[in-house]
């Protein structure tokens, strides 16, 4: 798996494959889908330094937002390409961003009607931190 900062280029794909792998999740947490808003959201939260695109055979499989906090790193977003999920390319993503992390436990928040996420970063070792009103709040210690 080649792994590559995200270009402005990029910005489409990344905002289209952001809807599409958690429109159900999100529909659920809400209560309602309202497009417009999450795609405006999502332009107003991507930090488009701390993307990087995962690629297989020089296609994107996924993509992740990570940024270094005072003594953790924060994964701000992990999306596979929703028809290529559950193909262990999640796992490949997170030994990227573990080694991105480096001795650094990372921490992260899952939207709590997410469940196959929080399912996926429970089998990796994630521990429940807290809770707020829509997400659960994950820390994975790597050392």
């Amino acid at each position: 798996m080649e792994c590559r900062p995200a270009v402005i280029d990029d910005v489409p794909w990344l905002t289209d494959t952001f809807i599409a792998a958690l429109r159900s999740a999100i529909t659920a947490e809400r209560g309602y889908w309202d497009e417009e808003k999450e795609r405006s959201q999502f332009a107003e939260q991507l930090r488009l330094a701390d993307a990087r695109v995962l690629l297989t055979s020089g296609s994107r499989v996924a993509f992740y937002t990570a940024w270094s906090e005072a003594d953790h790193l924060f994964l701000g977003t992990l999306i596979v390409v929703p028809e290529l999920q559950n193909r262990g390319i999640g796992t490949q993503a997170m030994r990227v961003i573990a080694k991105q992390a480096g001795e650094r436990p990372i921490r992260l928040a899952v939207l709590k009607a997410n469940d196959a996420a929080r399912r996926f970063y429970e089998r990796l070792g994630c521990r429940k931190l807290s809770t707020s009103r829509h997400h659960d709040h994950f820390e994975l210690r790597l050392t």
